[in-house]
């Protein structure tokens, strides 16, 4: 016989309407000890749709917006968005899937040999034939000029790897990646080859070779960008308007520990040889105090020019709150 307290209670709990079992659902250990914000690894395990992926993580299988050239069996990271309803994720901004400590290795031996070799290339060559510029008329803007440089060295490969992490995020679209050399080295291999543009030749080669892991066409590109991540440097040189050719040095000041970063000076040089005012050398330096400007020319009317229109400079760059703090224009 049961007890009268347990009969009573059963009677009381019976009252209120509620079932005496409820079904919980069938949460896989592994979610109920993640929160948001957790990284975690997940496993691709088929392609749904272009762009669309099943991945397995923390024990569940949840479909996700991958980069397309994912494949079975890639590792992807995955932070947890949320727990409740649903266990939700989204992509860590990486755009490589996540490497096992002997891939890392290798890459870091392959990365170290081409530091540790001389510069092929000292300078960056534009991209392709079409000038910066491609209108003879005269600018009406300096800014729009200003514009196209920056756009000009963004496709010139050096900051692929982050313009890769920008498209992951949304901020940059396909058509621009598209633009960069390591696109368009795949795209011309693809068409001699008759190939699949997701994988170009030196994807699938062993990383122990250093010229089959990275096609030799860009190895100097790679060198590059190595030299201007370890020195804050860079050439460029290309076309600014049709006919005009013009080399374009950018020089960074190391970082010091602590340092804020608008303490930094940064300089920046170009030179030019133009029909009328002949060979022109500028030097600009930047810090957060101001903007110092050196002009040489070789022409002695041109020095008089210039010097006539350093008040106007002046006073076109205290309207954009850039103060002059000095210039000089003479002979080299």
């Amino acid at each position: 016989m049961l007890p009268t307290n347990l009969i009573n209670a059963l009677q009381s709990y019976s009252r209120t309407g509620k079932p005496l079992v409820a079904a919980t659902p069938d949460t896989p250990e592994t979610a109920r000890k993640i929160e948001p914000g957790q990284q975690i690894q997940g496993t691709v395990q088929s392609k749904v749709s272009e762009g669309l992926f099943n991945v397995q993580a923390a024990g569940q299988t949840v479909q996700l917006r991958l980069p397309g050239n994912l494949q079975r069996g890639d590792a992807v990271k995955l932070q947890v968005v949320t727990t409740q309803p649903k266990i939700t994720f989204s992509m860590v901004a990486s755009t490589n899937p996540l490497s096992t400590p002997e891939q890392i290795g290798a890459t870091a031996r392959i990365l170290a040999n081409l530091a540790e070799l001389p510069l092929e290339r000292q300078v960056v060559q534009q991209v392709g034939n079409q000038a910066v510029w491609q209108s003879a008329q005269a600018l009406t803007d300096t800014r729009q000029m200003a514009g196209a440089l920056r756009e000009t060295l963004g496709k010139s490969g050096l900051f692929y790897e982050s313009h890769q992490a920008q498209w992951i995020r949304g901020e940059r679209s396909t058509n621009q990646l598209l633009e960069e050399p390591q696109n368009l080295l795949i795209e011309k291999n693809t068409t001699a080859s008759g190939g699949s543009p997701i994988q170009s030749d030196g994807m699938n080669k062993p990383a122990g070779d250093m010229t089959q892991s990275i096609p030799k066409e860009l190895l100097h590109l790679v060198q590059q960008q190595l030299h201007t991540l370890e020195h804050h440097h860079l050439v460029w040189a290309g076309q600014v308007w049709p006919g005009q050719q013009m080399q374009w040095e950018i020089q960074g000041e190391p970082e010091q520990h602590g340092q804020p970063q608008d303490e930094r000076q940064w300089s920046t040089e170009m030179e030019l040889s133009l029909p009328r005012l002949g060979d022109i050398h500028a030097r600009l330096v930047f810090t957060n105090k101001g903007l110092r400007l050196t002009l040489h020319a070789s022409d002695t009317g041109t020095i008089a020019m210039f010097n006539g229109a350093l008040p106007q400079l002046k006073n076109s760059l205290g309207n954009a709150d850039i103060a002059l703090l000095s210039a000089a224009v003479e002979k080299p």
